[in-house]
């Protein structure tokens, strides 16, 4: 099985329009104390990654759809770019329209992969959109709409909607893993899901195909710490090897009271119920685990000295994707499920009491964001 489908968040079938509406609107409002969460948008494309932005808009990251494909030249059939299907949305009270279109948008063995994590400050949004997973190497000979493939881009939503390409480039994600490969797996894979922002010219990224964390920006990329593969699990299908180490497959990256980043794990096939760890990771690329016995763990967020973390699917990957957002126990290897019972939940976002979180993120046109009180 190729080290791509375990490495490209969130594991679909195989892991991956709204008009634009210009009427202002009032800001969102913290939903009343409540058990239930509150659905805040809905119609999303294969939601990820969120973040809530200046007057309480939430700003979503949507990998897009895989309606009309075509293989990528040279490539295995598994691999189909899907055009520019991608998008970021941004949520204002009830009304909700796309501010960045036309990002391109990848089918993997029916996984879609585009768009992944969202930041905004001010009037200034960076976007990070998904490598080419294994086939890293092709970016080169595809059309030049899809050249954003992989990179983390910056742009001013000041003056309205943006399409991807008036987006400039701030780190290429996919060339740094194509020249240096930090985890030494061939082939190249870069799928670069989750970021944060340290500064207004550098962030701190996760690449979950190459199983790394690195900084980049004006400094350059330089790789932080390589995540390494977990403890040999059973194989569950009737074939060699009868054992796999999972890849680490890291998907966001935060960063603490402490200073440290602290950085989540999917990781890969076969996806071991419990075989997820949240890594602390010191600017000098110290890693120790801070929580283990967490599972397909996809977005992190702090809520003053409290981390929470989504789980893509509390059981097996194999059994849907049903998840949850968990307090995270310092040291422990057991988290309270805040909320349960999710459908296929990704990204999460804090802003107050509130918790934001995406749902239905293997769905095109199904995909929700959620508001959760954490009180």
């Amino acid at each position: 099985m190729s080290r791509t489908l375990r490495s490209i968040p969130p594991v679909m079938t195989a892991v991956i329009g709204l008009a634009l509406v210009a009427a202002a609107v009032q800001p969102a409002q913290a939903a009343p104390p409540s058990s239930d969460p509150v659905t805040v948008a809905t119609g999303l494309n294969n939601p990820r990654q969120l973040t809530v932005g200046p007057g309480q808009r939430i700003y979503v990251a949507e990998a897009g759809v895989a309606d009309e494909c075509s293989p990528l030249p040279g490539v295995g059939l598994e691999f189909q770019v899907c055009g520019l299907t991608g998008s970021v949305t941004e949520i204002r009270g009830t009304d909700q329209r796309r501010v960045v279109t036309d990002i391109p948008a990848l089918n993997f063995n029916g996984e879609v992969v585009g768009a992944s994590d969202v930041d905004v400050r001010g009037n200034e949004i960076a976007v990070l959109i998904g490598g080419l997973a294994g086939a890293a190497t092709a970016r080169d000979s595809l059309p030049a709409q899809y050249a954003s493939f992989g990179t983390l881009r910056t742009g001013s939503l000041k003056s309205g909607p943006v399409a991807a390409a008036d987006l400039a480039p701030a780190a290429d994600l996919n060339a740094y893993e194509v020249a240096n490969n930090p985890d030494g797996n061939v082939p190249a894979d870069s799928n670069a899901v989750g970021f944060t922002t340290l500064n207004a010219r550098n962030w701190a990224v996760t690449d979950a195909g190459g199983n790394y964390l690195a900084t980049v920006g004006a400094r350059g990329e330089n790789t932080v710490a390589v995540f390494p593969n977990g403890p040999a699990v059973p194989n569950p299908f009737p074939f060699p090897p009868p054992f796999i180490n999972p890849q680490a497959v890291p998907t966001d990256v935060v960063v603490g009271p402490d200073g440290a980043f602290y950085v989540s794990q999917l990781t890969g096939f076969p996806f071991p119920t419990g075989g997820s760890t949240i890594w602390r990771v010191t600017t000098d690329g110290q890693v120790s685990a801070y929580a283990t016995g967490l599972t397909m763990v996809t977005s992190l967020a702090w809520k003053g000295g409290t981390l929470y973390a989504v789980q893509l699917d509390d059981g097996n990957f194999f059994d849907g994707h049903v998840g949850s957002l968990r307090k995270v126990t310092p040291g422990g290897s057991t988290h309270e499920a805040v909320v349960a019972n999710l459908d296929a939940p990704y990204g999460v976002a804090i802003r107050g009491n509130s918790a934001f979180l995406t749902t239905g993120s293997v769905s095109a046109g199904g995909g929700a964001v959620i508001q959760v009180d954490l009180r």
